[in-house]
């Protein structure tokens, strides 16, 4: 083809153009995508160097070639078809708008295609198809979908309108809907017809400012199941724009029914303990401390008196100090059940020492050391107590009058491991848990007020520490093991 003119219509949607060859060429390489000339009889006429890449031909092998060739097979027959409707037609468009297209390889590879068609009119009815690989943006695509559905917590992706896009199983589940029955719907379904009216205003106050942040702070937020019945959650928004430049916002949504029935059980179990508290300390306390006077002016006034009368009076004294122990008991297990805020670093040679040194320790009892770690961060008072707990129970609860007891602390990632290992007469295993229970002791030894272990699993639970113990399998004794915070952490304050 001579060139002869090059007739530019600024608001022309396609090219009249009479051109050589060279030209041509030179003009289909400088595009950006794959590209090539295809005239009415679906032959191409030119192609440019990142066509000849996608496809895995060389430039020679698809000059000439027809453009069915690179049709996958159940594309081939409808082809010829459609090429007529277009030349008939002829604008700038899509090809298969709305349809997922495909092109074969070289090597016989099928791949994802986006194919854009623009007339060329001239000598001849031409086509300038411009091809873009699309396997990339679909893995990408196929990726965040994935990601999407194996999010633990519920997902739904809404655009600038209000309308859902996107949902994953989680949200489904949540809310009692399938799929279907939530896409291309207002999102204001999920929500109790009291926030309805107000949501819209909300929503276009936050795309005019998007940011990542948590919906409602402060606020107990609820959400509307498909039965009618609310249920908390908590909402986090986060603003993104899709592939066709859309404004739109990835909201992750996670019901808290079971954790507000947890923070609600343990709220009223704490306000018990608090008003059992009260009740053992004033309402069971002025009682005993009646009968003790009571007892005392009896004495005065019997004198003299036989053994036995001597005796039963002896009883009842020890019988309300019984009573007065049990009280304080329960009164350090209901405080032992709140964590101490006073944290500094501790010295963990210094802390086993100073417990090391106020301990009874029989003449044939040998205590062995092995600390492996030198500071952590926390409490002295509660860690203290409970390495004194344990040590004591080591010693109390041995069946002889030589034996070892062994503490050992090292560190395991974020947490300080301390282990108490005896070598006494051993806890059966279906006693583990039983023994950490308020008023169980560790033997048949009936002498301790078998509040320690309870005293110590509180005190480590509520520093967001665990406890535990286990057997000395094949050698004999126990061994008890506490977990414990190196660090100060948010949660535990």
């Amino acid at each position: 083809m001579d060139l002869k003119k090059v007739n530019k219509k600024s608001n022309s949607p396609s090219l009249t153009v009479n051109m050589d060859e060279a030209f041509l060429t030179q003009l289909v390489n400088c595009l950006p995508m794959g590209a090539m000339v295809v005239n009415t009889d679906a032959q191409i006429l030119f192609a440019n160097n990142q066509l000849s890449e996608i496809l895995g031909y060389e430039d020679s092998e698809l000059i000439g070639m027809n453009i069915d060739s690179l049709l996958p097979a159940q594309f081939k027959a409808n082809h010829t078809h459609l090429m007529s409707q277009f030349f008939a037609n002829p604008r700038k468009r899509l090809m298969g708008e709305g349809r997922e297209l495909f092109a074969s390889q070289k090597s016989g590879k099928q791949i994802p295609i986006e194919i854009g068609l623009n007339p060329i009119h001239g000598q001849q009815e031409l086509v300038l198809a411009t091809l873009v690989d699309i396997s990339q943006r679909l893995r990408a695509n196929n990726m965040f979908q994935r990601s999407i559905q194996a999010a633990p917590h519920g997902v739904l992706i809404v655009d600038q309108a209000g309308i859902i896009q996107a949902v994953n199983q989680s949200l489904c589940k949540s809310f009692g809907y399938s799929e279907i029955e939530l896409l291309d719907k207002k999102m204001e379904m999920l929500l109790p017809q009291r926030y309805q009216g107000h949501h819209s205003a909300l929503r276009h106050s936050f795309h005019r400012e998007p940011s990542v942040r948590s919906m409602g702070v402060g606020r107990d937020l609820t959400a509307l199941h498909k039965d009618g019945k609310e249920f908390p959650v908590e909402v986090g928004l986060s603003p993104f724009i899709n592939t066709n430049d859309e404004d739109m916002v990835f909201v992750s949504l996670l019901d808290i029914t079971e954790r507000k029935r947890m923070e609600t059980e343990l709220k009223e179990n704490n306000t018990s303990l608090k008003e059992f508290t009260y009740v053992a300390s004033h309402d069971l306390r002025s009682p005993l401390r009646g009968i003790s006077n009571l007892i005392e002016w009896i004495k005065e006034d019997l004198g003299t008196t036989t053994p036995e009368v001597e005796y039963n009076l002896t009883r009842i004294d020890d019988r309300i100090h019984k009573m007065e122990t049990l009280i304080d008991n329960l009164l350090a297990y209901a405080r032992a059940g709140k964590a101490t805020l006073d944290t500094q670093v501790i010295d963990i040679h210094k802390l086993i020492s100073n417990v090391t040194e106020l301990l009874d320790l029989p003449a044939g009892m040998k205590l062995h050391k092995d600390i492996q770690l030198n500071t952590i961060v926390t409490a002295w008072t509660p860690l203290e107590t409970v390495v004194r707990n344990l040590l004591s129970n080591a010693i109390k609860h041995h069946d002889s009058e030589e034996g070892s007891i062994k503490i050992r602390c090292v560190a395991e990632n974020t947490l300080c491991h301390i282990t108490v290992s005896d070598d006494g007469p051993g806890i059966p295993p279906e006693a583990y848990e039983r023994i950490f229970s308020l008023f169980q002791t560790t033997s048949d030894d009936k002498s301790g007020s078998g509040i320690g272990l309870s005293i110590s699993r509180r005190l480590a639970q509520a520093h967001g520490g665990r406890i535990s113990v286990s057997s000395n399998e094949p050698q004999k004794g126990s061994t008890f093991h506490v977990w414990w915070p190196r660090f100060a952490r948010k949660e535990n304050l």
